[in-house]
């Protein structure tokens, strides 16, 4: 199949195709900001507990092994149900899934702030995680089949993309400062903002808000490639706390390998499957999931950053969390100029760029940590590093789903989001395994962890390079 170029946004059905009329809005600004809120409280969820942490052990009594869980478990059910939560929205009406399960949101997150003991929070964790993986997916697909105008299309996902980005940047430095207050505000505030944008849903959504397919849903499908997706995630998660060699680890390993086939083979003989696999055909769509690995090095340097800051430099939560303000200032300020730019250059260009200047400024920490003033790094590298994600984030995501079309809309963004989490969790296992082998002494963990990130962001480059070479051929053709 021939890959797509430039595409901003997946294309309107044309001539040949029964495209079916926009939905009428009572105020397009107005959903705008619906599902950009969906999509910040989404993304702010994976990072903003960490700097709590601490004070969750002090306050709950929680072993180290245990703690690790309130992070994880909202990655757990996040990455588990992205794809699930995709499908849902090419085949159900989206706006009661946004609202329904921004509802289990609110009343998870308030479940978690009540909690008085490890595993109620846990527990709520990984039930806002369910929520998100089914909101994320909605979200787009609500605004993607709202706006049909081209450009006004590209604007909206360019403001779209950049309130996931902040949202990604932001989490730790929002975390910290909440955490100051009270570690319970991380969830009772994001519970009165969901339960606010889910009000403001109901209003302005159309209610005609099902996909373009009809059809039942692919029951064994779906349960296979959600366990499939929970054991990965879940195996992943357990080996960065406790090794690869871990009963349970191998155990939730050799599950997700044998789930993933089995899911494949469900697939290819479904007469309406979950995931028609003839999606993976589309380079665009593979290759820019394969670079989501970059979230997961971009996860596990803050991860690396954050333990280097208050165990080395006695920071504060608070001033480990502003550390990271630049950057989530940057990122939200100028990724929606980052799908400007995809418009006029081309996704894998703008990605590479990107993802040159993320590398970069990841090499700069790996030679010079303990070498240089830790402050004249950071500036440095938060000036990369924001520009960088803002460049790279909308970029893959605009690659991912500019070839999908009506019916296709929820699983191109699930797809894309399952990449996300799934490289989170690769990457963070094989960064925290590094960081645990290296010496226990002085600096030697923070380099070992920081080059890990290093390498495989360069990896990544090296994929997009081949994505944006390609793209040359094919302008050159054209």
């Amino acid at each position: 199949m021939t890959e797509t170029s430039t595409s901003a946004s997946p294309p309107v059905p044309g001539e040949g195709e029964a495209a079916a009329a926009a939905p009428a809005v009572k105020s397009l600004p107005l959903l705008l900001l619906v599902v950009c809120a969906v999509q910040f409280l989404d993304a702010m969820d994976i990072a903003s507990m960490g700097p709590a942490l601490p004070l969750v052990q002090d306050d709950l009594g929680m072993s180290a092994s245990s703690l690790q869980w309130v992070v994880s478990a909202y990655a757990l059910g996040f990455g588990g149900f992205l794809l699930l939560g995709g499908r849902l929205a090419d085949l159900f009406n989206r706006k009661k899934l946004l609202i329904g399960w921004l509802m289990v949101f609110v009343v998870a997150s308030c479940l978690g702030g009540l909690a008085e003991n490890g595993p109620v929070l846990v527990i709520a964790r990984l039930l806002k995680g369910v929520s998100a993986g089914i909101t994320a997916p909605a979200a787009m697909a609500i605004l993607l089949n709202a706006f049909r105008d081209e450009q006004a299309r590209n604007r909206a996902l360019g403001t779209f993309l950049a309130v996931a980005s902040a949202g990604y940047s932001l989490g730790l430095l929002l975390g910290g400062l909440m955490a100051g207050v009270d570690w319970r505000l991380i969830l009772f505030l994001p519970a009165a903002v969901g339960l606010l944008v889910a009000l403001l849903a109901w209003s302005v959504v159309p209610g005609q808000q099902a996909g373009g397919r009809r059809g039942k849903l692919d029951v064994f499908g779906s349960v296979t490639v959600t366990a499939g997706a929970v054991a990965l995630v879940y195996g992943l998660s357990r080996a960065a706390s406790h090794g690869w060699g871990d009963a349970l680890t191998i155990g939730a390993l050799v599950a997700a390998a044998i789930l993933f086939p089995l899911f494949l083979v469900i697939e290819r003989s479904h007469p309406e499957p979950l995931v028609p696999l003839a999606i993976f055909t589309r380079p665009q769509l593979s290759r820019a999931n394969l670079c989501m690995l970059f979230f997961g090095a971009y996860v596990s340097f803050q991860f690396v950053l954050t333990l280097y800051y208050q165990d080395e430099l006695g920071w504060s939560p608070l001033e480990a969390g502003l550390a990271f303000l630049l950057g989530g200032v940057l990122t939200a300020g100028t990724a929606r100029y980052g799908a400007a730019l995809v418009t006029k250059y081309g996704a894998w260009p703008v990605a590479t760029g990107g993802l040159i200047m993320l590398s970069i400024g990841y090499l700069g920490w790996s030679l010079l940590i303990g070498n240089v003033d830790p402050l004249v790094t950071l500036i440095a590298q938060q000036l990369l590093g924001g520009l960088g994600f803002a460049a790279v984030y909308p970029a893959l995501n605009i690659a991912a789903v500019g070839s999908a079309g009506p019916d296709e809309q929820g699983l191109a963004s699930g797809l894309f989001n399952a990449g996300a989490q799934i490289g989170n969790g690769v990457v963070i296992a094989i960064t925290a395994t590094v960081f645990s082998l290296a010496s226990s002494t002085g600096l030697a963990p923070y380099r070992a962890g920081l080059w890990t990130v290093t390498a495989i962001t360069l990896v990544v480059t090296l994929v997009a390079l081949l994505g944006a070479a390609r793209y040359r051929q094919k302008t050159a053709a054209a």
